[in-house]
């Protein structure tokens, strides 16, 4: 027992002295911590202040690096400073660096700081940083002139037991007297910088300007390495009268004061207007000319101190200017269009090549859809067909921002007068905004803090931050059918909105089902000609032919159309699907020979008509192979060959007459191949069609060289029946004049090749029943024209009630 204890307070006794040994050193009796060490790397500086050289100074920016060592721990954090050859803290001239403590250590922001909060206003900051190294602008001016000035850099650290540094040379040793930081002496210089005056609209010098402007200042500073960047500017302005005399503040002048930029967010800009400080005023002004002058007098202070000569711009303050908005909806420029919309009853299944941005566009069964300019109806006004997921991409802006007011031009920002045109270098900051006659509605703005009310009109509008998403487009869903109006008016710098706002003025119109679709449309697509299609006897054809129709029958011509000289649509449609949609039959004729036929123009509004459940006759004659054809396959239009069943892809799908020679009878019109005289019926329609004779063109009758009868008509389409589509149906046949040895009449192999080639088809689906003529209706005896027309419309009518 005894020795078990004696061995326990042996034990006791050892752990005792190695705990007391260990707390020695805790204590710093035995090992005492060690702090760090810290030295300055970089080459430039000298560590004496008597081996400043001021003779050959050094660039007043200097970048400054330093190290540091902690031999029984790690370096937490450094602090560093500028302070004059005495010790004296300098004011710094840093971006960033400018808030120093009474000793001149430059604060920073704590890590996870606001830094929303001013640096000299915020708690949540310390002289301790992580950095390894500084941008320092050493000053270089006396009062604000250029000097070679001797000022000291400062650096030191701290390890994590909070132990601050002591300064060692490049050789490790303790720098004498012992130091609590690395110091280094610099003697810097820089050159006299320049200002420059002008606005962020441009020169001013010399014009006219309104009551609102954002100066713009430069500086030129040519010391090497550095490049112009200011510290700030400084300015005033002044009124002189005619005769140069500065009109004192108590005649309308402005107070004698400096103003500067220096804790601007960017000091190369300053906002001046009727309501600021300094208050921009107005110059005085007899029949239309200024009777004194506004100058601004400035001055640039570079990164070390150093101002500029003063220099001064002179303009005058006109009020009366406004700016001008503009909705880029085409309406004054058809190539400047920039608002398109898209939906299932409002799209185009390509691309136009003028459309010179990505356009809105969106992926269906049936491949992709792209958003198109909005449509113009008979009336004149813009429209569209509605749907639950109608978008409408609207775009606006003001007159100059881009060149020739086009969106799709570069940007030129030049705000213009909307009386005058002439430029008033303002700058536009708000757009106002209003839909049916309301406010504008966006949740990011709520109107409590955004909508403002016209004190003239009493109309609110919800004011939109030119930094906002909306700013100058917004996407409009969720609208109803009926007639819409959206409102746009710029606000400038004056706080002044345009006096006249921009408006666009829409109808959305509900898309009319099949089975309630009524009624005859026909489209006159000849141009007028007195010899092939004189216009009046064309147009009482046509409504005779559909004279026992009891329903409503209306006739648009194509050349009248709103749209037939506007580009809206790059010279392709000018009809708008919602004039076609609620007919249940368009009959569409093109049947003047050897002009242009502009069917697969419409693609467009034709698509969208048959797609949602129209019927057609299409009337045509050699064009519907030499031009419709043509431009359906170039294009790529599946219209023709979804609705009509004729393959665009194959070249020999629909055909014309060619002469032995292998001229065809497009080519050559009436003179050759004047073989077609009728239409033989198939089985499923009522009568034949006649070539009606004496036609009312002359070379039908008699060649107008030959002076032979003719009586036989020559440019016309027939089609391959081989390469028609499955369900596609034949319901005319080609009948030709009889064979024989006249200089005009058919040579046995061409009666034989020609006579009972299809020359009229009909298509019918479940939505749609189409029908193609490739003969022309009016040169054929009205009223068998009338009776296969009655039938067309009974089918239809008999469809419907299926």
């Amino acid at each position: 027992m005894f020795k078990v204890r004696k061995a326990l307070l042996l034990t006791t006794a050892i752990l005792l002295i190695m705990l007391a040994m260990t707390a020695c050193g805790r204590k710093g009796e035995t090992n005492p911590n060690v702090g760090p060490t810290i030295r300055i790397t970089s080459y430039e500086g000298v560590v004496d202040s008597s081996g400043v050289d001021t003779e050959d100074p050094a660039l007043f920016q200097q970048r400054i690096y330093w190290e540091a060592n902690d031999a029984d721990g790690v370096v937490d954090s450094y602090a560093y400073r500028v302070v004059d050859e005495n010790g004296n803290p300098y004011p710094n001239g840093t971006p960033g660096h400018e808030v120093i403590d009474e000793e001149g250590w430059i604060y920073h922001y704590n890590s996870g700081a606001d830094e929303s909060i001013p640096l000299e206003e915020t708690e949540q900051k310390s002289i301790w940083t992580d950095q390894v190294y500084s941008v320092i602008n050493f000053p270089a001016n006396v009062d604000g002139d250029s000097a070679v000035v001797v000022s000291r850099f400062d650096v030191k650290c701290k390890d994590n037991d909070g132990n601050e540094s002591i300064a060692i040379d490049v050789n490790g040793n303790a720098v004498e007297p012992s130091s609590a930081y690395a110091s280094k002496y610099f003697s810097a210089y820089s050159n006299n910088p320049e200002v420059f005056i002008s606005s962020t609209k441009g020169d001013i010098n010399g014009k006219e300007i309104g009551r609102g402007i954002v100066f713009q200042f430069t500086i030129d500073d040519n010391t090497p390495f550095v490049g112009s960047v200011p510290d700030y500017y400084t300015f005033r302005l002044e009124k002189r009268d005619l005769l140069g005399r500065v009109i004192p503040e108590s005649e309308g002048g402005y107070p004698d004061l400096e103003y500067n930029t220096k804790k601007l967010s960017n000091v190369s800009r300053y906002l001046v207007t009727e309501f600021t400080e300094p208050s921009l005023k107005l110059n005085t002004y007899a029949s239309g000319v200024p009777q004194d002058s506004t100058y601004i007098i400035a001055k640039a202070v570079n990164l070390s101190g150093v101002e500029s000569e003063p220099k001064e711009v002179g303009f005058a303050v006109k009020e009366g200017f406004y700016p001008d908005t503009i909705i880029f909806n085409g309406s004054t420029n058809p190539v400047a269009n920039a608002i398109y919309a898209l939906g299932d009853n409002h799209f185009t299944t390509y691309i136009a090549e003028q459309i010179p941005t990505i356009i809105p566009s969106t992926v269906t069964n049936e491949g992709t859809h792209f958003s198109t300019p909005f449509w113009i109806d008979k009336d004149g006004n813009y429209s569209l067909i509605g749907s639950n997921n109608l978008n409408i991409y609207m775009k606006w802006g003001y007159r100059g921002q881009f060149e020739s007011n086009n969106p799709n031009n570069k940007m030129e920002g030049a705000v213009q007068d909307e009386l005058t045109g002439a430029e008033y270098f303002s700058e536009i900051r708000y757009y106002d905004l209003r839909l049916d006659g309301e406010a504008f509605i966006y949740s990011p703005l709520p109107p409590a803090d955004h909508n403002v009310v016209d004190a003239e009109t009493g109309k609110e509008w919800l004011r939109v931050p030119i930094s906002a998403t909306i700013a100058e487009k917004v996407t409009l869903t969720g609208l109803s059918s009926g007639t819409h109006k959206f409102e746009v008016r710029a606000v400038d710098l004056q706080g002044v909105p345009d006096q006249t706002p921009s408006e666009m003025i829409f109808k959305i119109v509900e898309p009319t089902p099949r089975a309630e679709k009524s009624g005859i449309l026909i489209i006159d697509d000849d141009e007028n000609d007195n010899l092939t299609a004189p216009a009046a006897l064309i147009d009482s054809l046509y409504s005779s032919f559909v004279e026992d129709y009891a329903g409503e029958v209306d006739v648009l011509h194509r050349a009248q159309m709103p749209t037939a000289n506007f580009d809206l649509h790059f010279s392709t449609n000018v009809f708008s699907p919602t004039d076609l949609q609620k007919y249940k039959l368009v009959i569409y004729h093109s049947d003047t020979p050897k002009r242009s036929n502009k069917f697969a123009y419409e693609y467009d509004t034709m698509n969208l008509y048959l797609r949602g459940g129209g019927n057609m006759v299409l009337s045509g004659c050699s064009t519907l192979k030499t031009i419709v054809m043509e431009d359906a396959r170039s294009n790529g239009f599946p219209l023709i060959t979804r609705f009509f069943g004729v393959p665009v892809t194959e070249e020999d799908a629909l055909l014309v007459p060619i002469r032995e020679d292998g001229t065809s009878a497009a080519q050559d019109a009436f003179l050759k191949l004047s073989y077609f005289v009728k239409a033989h019926k198939a089985e499923s329609m009522q009568t034949d069609i006649e070539l009606e004779l004496p036609s009312f063109n002359p070379n039908v009758n008699v060649h107008p060289l030959a002076q032979v009868e003719i009586n036989a008509y020559g440019p016309l389409s027939y089609f391959n029946e081989d390469l028609l589509l499955p369900g596609t149906e034949v319901i005319y046949r080609f009948g030709s004049k009889e064979p024989g040895d006249g200089l005009f009449d058919p040579t046995l192999d061409e009666y034989v090749k020609y006579s009972e080639q299809p020359v009229a088809i009909r298509r019918v689906t479940n939505n749609n029943s189409c029908y193609m003529f490739g003969f022309p209706l009016s040169y054929m005896k009205p009223d068998q024209v009338k009776t296969t027309l009655n039938q067309i419309i009974e089918e239809l009518e008999a469809a419907d009630q299926q």
